[in-house]
């Protein structure tokens, strides 16, 4: 027994290292590994091909999957570097480590309430380009998530490519950098990073490829990078807004919050409005319980509920996220939860709805065990097991 006791250690110890041995490394784009604990530990539970390390996920998660506190990510890349010196720049809340060719270059692993941190990466004179494989960790404790790595030539010249990663909860991207004329042709999500391919010329808009869709968004709801190198293919400055439109808007609660999306939990609040005060309405969702308002030059959505409005047959739908199907739900159980998304265990409660109340249904997961409902403004799912339900054949699948 004694004489197997070395093997059985080498044996063990094999499967320690292959656990921790990160992903094969991509050229260019990077392998992200996200774990559901704070220690890299482990599978992984979501590998993603992503373009950037870079990330801010604010009081969230990067997935269902992972708790919003306690996990941790690693993201592997090959880089093509010619001869220089580079600065590495991340910032990070909480802890971070960066590898370059496995040597630790950035080695910060403990809480943190977003720091700065840089090192110098010196590449040789030698012709051609030279392939660094370049490892980033990091973990976050509580509070907020976010990351922040960049790769910078010395004198300016940045080495990786332009990315946006979203910081508000859900965005519209366009076929115009324009929110009145631009028609949406895809929405991206919080934490999501996508490569930029153009600008507008003051950059207020940003031209992003979103998995072969390229389209526009609003450039104050992405963290972008590298937008330097970033040609201009849309010559316009900022989108003037279209002839005011006779619909009104008159606020009959105290105090309202207008926000960037028409959602009262992921819409960032942009500014708020008081009782009495009148503003245009320049836009509405589907079923017209969100308007889009002109606060004097800031644009953003209210709650239908707390306005009087006037004339809102002039004013175009522009937001579909709630677009009527013709389908409604009963709730047929004493108290029903309305979650964020359609998961019983991770799936945040918006609200509760209550036995014999009727809501439309504006969407359904693919086996239609969940439905999305419309409960006056709020948008949410619940367990289609506690509802009557009726004409789902209508209703798009949206989760």
């Amino acid at each position: 027994m004694n004489g197997k006791r070395p093997v059985l250690v080498m044996a063990i110890l094999a499967v320690a290292l292959a656990a921790l041995t990160p992903a094969a490394a991509q050229s260019g784009w990077w392998t992200a590994e996200y774990f559901n604990n704070p220690n890299l530990a482990g599978p992984p539970v979501m590998v993603l091909s992503e373009a950037s390390p870079s990330h801010n996920w604010g009081e969230g998660s990067p997935g269902a999957n992972l708790p919003v506190d306690y996990f941790s990510a690693r993201w592997t890349s090959v880089q093509n570097l010619s001869p220089g010196s580079y600065q590495i720049t991340v910032r990070a809340d909480d802890g971070v480590r960066v590898f370059v060719n496995g040597v630790a270059y950035i080695n910060q692993w403990q809480p943190s309430p977003g720091n700065t941190y840089t090192a110098v990466l010196a590449v040789p004179a030698m012709p051609g380009v030279l392939q660094y494989t370049f490892v980033v960790e990091y973990y976050e404790a509580t509070g907020s998530a976010y990351l922040d790595f960049s790769l910078a030539l010395a004198g300016g010249g940045q080495t990786t490519s332009a990315t946006a990663t979203v910081n508000t909860g859900e965005l519209n991207v366009r076929n115009a950098p324009n929110p009145y004329t631009g028609a949406v042709l895809t929405r991206i999500y919080r934490g999501q990073t996508y490569p930029v391919v153009g600008k507008n010329a003051d950059a207020s808009w940003l031209q992003l490829n979103v998995n072969g869709v390229v389209g526009w968004v609003n450039a104050s709801y992405v963290i972008a990078a590298n937008l330097q190198s970033v040609p201009v293919t849309d010559p316009g400055g900022r989108p003037t807004p279209p002839p005011s439109v006779s619909a009104t808007a008159t606020v009959t609660a105290w105090a309202l919050n207008v926000r960037n999306v028409p959602n009262p939990y992921t819409g960032a609040v942009v500014t708020r409005i008081r009782r009495g005060e009148t503003y245009p309405v320049v836009g509405k969702n589907a079923d017209a319980s969100w308007l889009q308002l002109n606060v004097n030059g800031v644009i953003g959505w209210v709650n239908g509920s707390y306005v009087a409005a006037t004339n809102l047959h002039t004013v175009p739908v522009t937001d579909t996220s709630t677009r009527p199907t013709g389908a409604v739900a009963i709730v047929t159980t004493g108290q029903l939860n309305v979650r964020q998304t359609p998961d019983p265990y991770f799936g945040v409660i918006l609200t509760r709805i209550r036995w014999g109340e009727t809501y439309p249904v504006v969407g359904k997961n693919s086996a239609a065990t969940w439905l999305q409902l419309n409960v006056n403004g709020i948008i949410g799912w619940v367990n289609a097991r506690y509802v009557a339900a009726s004409n789902l054949q209508n209703v798009p699948v949206t989760g």
